[in-house]
């Protein structure tokens, strides 16, 4: 809930924030509970924050990680259409 609350204080969302890293609104809300080092870093840092301050659970008292983290899954199409202009015809 403070995550939420601090990021429509500064202006911005989980789902403004999701749309501008090409990703879901639930993988971006999914982070909040599971590590995933990409989109820790895109909430922390719209939250003025570093991932260990947001999340320190997540990390030895040294800033390193602890246990396994999800990497960045992007699709490499381009959004919208998905059929060629000719082949729609």
């Amino acid at each position: 809930m403070w995550i939420w609350v601090n990021l429509r204080l500064r202006g911005t969302s989980l789902r403004r924030l999701a749309v501008e890293n090409g990703v879901s609104q639930q993988a971006m809300s999914h982070a909040l509970g599971n590590p995933s080092s990409h989109l820790e870093t895109v909430i922390a840092e719209a939250l003025g924050l570093t991932p260990q301050q947001l999340f320190p659970e997540r990390f030895t008292e040294d800033g390193k990680r602890l246990g396994w983290t999800r990497e960045p899954q992007r699709n490499t199409r381009p959004a919208g259409r998905n059929v060629e202009e000719e082949a729609a015809a």
